[in-house]
């Protein structure tokens, strides 16, 4: 999905964060990590991922390295709902 067509509703944590630090080799050497951990974030479980969500450990350091780069990224957008979720929420 390009920038144009992503759905802002069905964004996963992984999504936004990846997407708000620049791409997943910007994120992973901000966490100074190696880019395939943060590629598992997106897979899904059966995989070996996380699908979609980001890891607990990691979420107050991603927040810390988000705001020191003044990046629009916040708790909540750390919080892994359901596409389902997410569509419940703007169908009002």
């Amino acid at each position: 999905m390009t920038a144009e067509t992503k759905d802002p509703a069905l964004e996963t944590p992984a999504d936004k964060c990846i997407d708000a630090f620049g791409g997943v080799r910007a994120l992973a050497r901000a966490l100074d990590r190696n880019p395939s951990s943060v590629v598992r974030w997106r897979k899904p479980k059966d995989e070996g991922g996380s699908a979609g969500a980001v890891p607990s450990a990691l979420q107050g350091r991603i927040l810390t390295l988000a705001q020191e780069r003044d990046l629009t990224l916040t708790a909540e957008d750390l919080i892994l709902r359901t596409a389902k979720d997410w569509s419940l929420e703007n169908s009002d």
